[in-house]
């Protein structure tokens, strides 16, 4: 029997709202700990994209935990700006509050919801009636607060002026590239149906919807230049890949690999192989495919080939993007000495290679399969990780 089995229920509610107190001001800690990294651009100088991406290294964060952390460390804590002077935070009451144990992070994400359409002054209102509440009531409060405040509404908007139906403005600025689109309504029906499969979230995606849709019309792109006639970068017409063994395509028992990951029963590849062009690799005992590649910077058509029946799609851990979505990366840069070749090659995805070549993960080859160093502040051992994934 430990000691809280000897307390009174009004002892143990007591020490249970000590301890919750506590943790809030730890809470309150580790926000403040990520808004001073937020400050310090730490995601840069580390070479990821973003805090977001580094937090699920680091800390095993899922993306929902990181961009809450994040939204309540840009609203609690104090700025700097590049002149030096301190400017006070968003909610400075909620912070106080928080800080003293007496909001949680979810009373904090209501008040910071409501503060962003109510005068500053609200906020000592809905802070005190979320000290005393549970959040579910403080939004309640919230949004009963709103309509006194503004009891007519918006202003309706003024009819504009009738647009051009199909526009595009297109502009460089800054080394990007700014795309603007204002289309009918059938266009963008047809451009929806591109591109919400590919701006899916993956179980462990810790990009934004913009994000993922933006990467998504990336790929568009990309797709759009590989299924035409130009064969660009090492691009391919339109195509369907099978990988499988010989003597089962003889045989016409077992099944084979889409590059997509599913797989198809042998005799439906037998009905495809009687009307397509038929690649022969010569796997190794270990189903390694042996190097067809040459000294040359670009990844011809059957290089590509050779690599999807390898790594199957993106190599990095943990990547589930199909071999159509992926571009191949030089594990020793070709402009250092590296070759194109089977075994200075790997397909990374968009964002992955990205990655790659602005951070601390170090690709290599371990028994004829790629695997990646992660920087020291993921594991300071630094020891190989391999995509467990895109495997057979």
């Amino acid at each position: 029997m430990t000691a809280l089995g000897l307390a009174s229920p009004l002892e143990l509610l007591e020490e249970l709202k000590r301890k919750v107190r506590a943790l809030r001001q730890l809470q309150f800690q580790v926000v403040e700990v990520v808004g001073a990294l937020d400050q310090q651009d730490a995601a840069e100088t580390l070479g990821h994209k973003d805090l977001i991406e580094v937090f699920k290294h680091v800390l095993h964060w899922g993306p929902k935990v990181s961009r809450r952390t994040l939204a309540l460390a840009r609203a609690l804590c104090p700025t700097v700006t590049p002149s030096g002077a301190r400017v006070d935070p968003v909610l400075p009451l909620a912070a106080a509050a928080m800080a003293a144990g007496t909001l949680s992070e979810e009373h904090v994400e209501v008040v910071a919801e409501a503060m962003a359409e109510l005068p500053a002054v609200a906020e000592v209102h809905l802070v005190e009636y979320a000290q005393h509440h549970e959040p579910r009531s403080a939004k309640a409060f919230c949004r009963e607060l709103a309509y006194r405040l503004d009891q007519d509404g918006p202003a309706p908007a003024e009819p504009g002026p009738t647009r051009p139906r199909n526009v595009v403005r297109r502009q460089w600025k800054g080394g990007r590239y700014h795309l603007f689109a204002d289309v009918d309504a059938e266009t963008g029906a047809k451009l929806d149906a591109l591109i919400d499969p590919l701006a899916k979230p993956e179980p462990s995606d810790l990009r934004h919807a913009p994000e993922r849709e933006g990467d998504a019309f990336c790929e568009v792109v990309g797709l759009a230049l590989r299924a035409s006639r130009h064969h660009l970068r090492g691009g391919e017409r339109v195509q369907l890949t099978v990988t499988l063994d010989y003597e089962k395509l003889r045989t016409g028992i077992g099944a084979a690999r889409l590059d997509n990951g599913e797989r198809i029963p042998m005799h439906q590849v037998r009905k495809i192989a009687c009307d397509c062009a038929v690649i022969p690799m010569v796997l190794g005992t270990r189903s390694q495919v042996h190097d067809v590649g040459r000294r040359t910077r670009t990844i011809n058509a059957g290089l590509r080939r050779v690599l999807v029946a390898r790594d199957r799609g993106c190599t990095f851990p943990g990547c589930t993007r199909p071999p159509s979505h992926c571009e191949a990366h030089h594990l020793r840069h070709w402009a250092n000495g590296g070759e194109t070749n089977l075994d200075n090659l790997t397909l990374l995805c968009r964002r992955h290679h990205d990655l790659v070549h602005h951070s601390d993960w170090e690709p290599e080859m371990a028994g004829g399969r790629p695997v990646f160093r992660p920087p020291a502040f993921v594991d300071p051992d630094r020891r190989p990780r391999r995509n467990r994934i895109n495997v057979a």
